[in-house]
């Protein structure tokens, strides 16, 4: 959905990392600009393999890996006439106005309006992407799109453009990419990721995991900007891609938590590779104990319980994820203790569950009850699931992150089926923040013609009629099962519409 006219507003600030004050980011930020320019100067006069190229560089490569180092990844954004980094508007020195000009006249002359770093450089992948920048011809709108295809070209997928957003006198974004549009693609394509690492992983010890680590960062920056972008898609259950369906959709929901406790992104990012990669240890099972339709005997649940421990090696063999986290192998080897140790793999001495292995133990019980099984087809309604995971808490669940769930998903979580006092039927599509108002979501009204093309309804339970009263409320949710409504289809319309 393209939006005609919508206000500009300046970008949420970011968390800065821990031990880092603002003052200290945007110093980096100017330094990183004054280098940036330098080096962008430097490249109209030398061939990109000349030996004096390399001092400027490094100096730049320096400046970036630094502020990705702290952040997890880096942003260099075009707003109007200002520059943002990672959402922070940089404020601009008498010595590094000269540098601000540049970058922001070069970057508009371009057409593009964003340069993502998603990850620590090298310098020929920087000294590439100077290159290519620089030689893009003036004024083109697909400028874009054509930098990212010779980027893929030349197997570099650390770095993405975006292209510049369009402003009119009154500040006003004449065009935008619709962020749920985006959130779909993001989706669907970390399904596709995950399927193809595990499907590497049969038949090796590793796994090509760039292209996953790309789509965990990218999900980052939506769950940033709004989480119910991707919280709604996680109502998708495909029955027949269980294994990949669910660890996107716990991605997801640990994502969600890890932002609402404050995580900085490159903690979020380590977050999401682990909740992504939580089950990989069962592409090692085999395939006739993971898809029983009846319950497992002594012997094959043996088998399943050896998935977290599998999984442990299995990514601590994955040589392209990096410099890998102790705590993304802990919370993989985590996600089944259970809050009092009760779960798998068995401990030989206790220990505290970490903070990774508690949050993916609350996503992946939550996303498993309310998906169709082999062995279960009717699955738990969100509102069932949630009394069940309030009803284990203290013994299975972390009952303060718990809480914290419960407030990302609301009282009626997201994807529930509900009956208003109006007698219209609707699906919960976004939680209300407020957490006095958690009973007044925004609810997607349906209808049985909305199946075949009609608009669905996106109305606000926060509405009030002309006599100060509420518009709508909730009498009571419904079982999407005995009403035969597809809750995922009309989410999919919703964003077509």
């Amino acid at each position: 959905m393209e939006m005609a006219h919508v206000t500009v507003q300046t970008p949420k600030r970011e968390t800065v990392s821990r031990g880092q004050s603002e003052k200290d980011w945007l110093r980096g930020g100017t330094h990183l600009l004054t280098k940036f320019h330098v080096l962008m100067r430097v490249s109209q006069i030398y061939d990109s393999k000349n030996v004096a190229l390399h001092q400027f560089a490094q100096e730049c490569l320096e400046a970036i890996n630094t502020l990705i180092q702290k952040q997890g990844s880096l942003s260099i954004k075009i707003l109007g006439e200002d520059i943002f980094l990672n959402d922070q508007r940089l404020k601009y020195s008498v010595e590094g106005f000269n540098s601000y000009k540049y970058l922001l006249l070069q970057l508009k002359k371009r057409r593009i309006g964003e340069v993502h770093f998603l990850e620590v450089i090298e310098e020929n992948t920087l000294r590439e992407f100077i290159y290519l920048l620089m030689a893009l011809e003036e004024g083109k709108q697909e400028n874009a799109d054509h930098l990212n295809e010779s980027l893929k070209r030349r197997q570099i997928f650390s770095i993405e453009v975006h292209p510049l957003e369009e402003i009119d006198e009154d500040g006003q974004l004449l065009k935008k990419e619709d962020p749920r549009e985006i959130g779909k693609k993001v989706f669907f394509e970390s399904i596709g990721a995950i399927k193809e690492v595990f499907t590497q992983i049969k038949g090796k010890p590793s796994a090509d995991v760039r292209r996953l680590k790309r789509l965990v960062r990218k999900a980052v920056h939506l769950v940033m900007e709004d989480e119910s972008i991707l919280l709604g898609m996680a109502t998708i259950k495909n029955y027949d891609e269980y294994t990949f369906n669910h660890s996107v959709n716990v991605a997801i929901y640990a994502l969600a938590i890890g932002r609402r406790l404050g995580l900085t992104r490159k903690e979020l990012s380590e977050l999401g590779i682990t909740a992504m990669l939580h089950d990989i240890g069962k592409s090692k099972i085999p395939i006739e104990v993971l898809n029983k339709p009846a319950p497992l005997n002594e012997e094959e649940w043996g088998i399943m319980k050896k998935h977290p421990l599998m999984g442990v090696e299995i990514v601590l063999n994955l040589k392209q994820l990096g410099e890998i986290n102790p705590r993304m192998v802990i919370g993989i080897f985590d996600h089944h203790l259970k809050n009092n140790l009760t779960g798998y793999p068995k401990l030989f001495r206790k220990k505290q569950v970490s903070l990774f292995g508690r949050i993916i133990q609350i996503a992946d019980a939550y996303d498993a009850m309310t998906t169709p099984r082999i062995y279960k087809k009717n699955p738990f309604t969100p509102e069932q699931a949630l009394a069940l995971l309030l009803r284990e808490q203290e013994v299975h669940y972390d009952p303060i992150l718990l809480k914290v769930f419960i407030g990302v998903i609301g009282l009626y979580p997201i994807g529930s089926l509900v009956l208003l006092d109006t007698k219209e039927i609707g699906i919960v599509y976004k939680a209300n923040p407020d957490p006095e108002h958690l009973d007044r979501p925004q609810v997607l009204l349906i209808d049985k013609r909305g199946e075949r093309g009609e608009r669905v309804t996106l109305v606000d339970l926060m509405e009030r009629d002309g006599k100060g009263g509420y518009r709508r409320s909730v009498i009571k949710t419904l079982d999407p099962m005995k009403y035969h409504i597809d809750i995922a289809k009309y989410f999919l319309m919703a964003r077509k519409n």
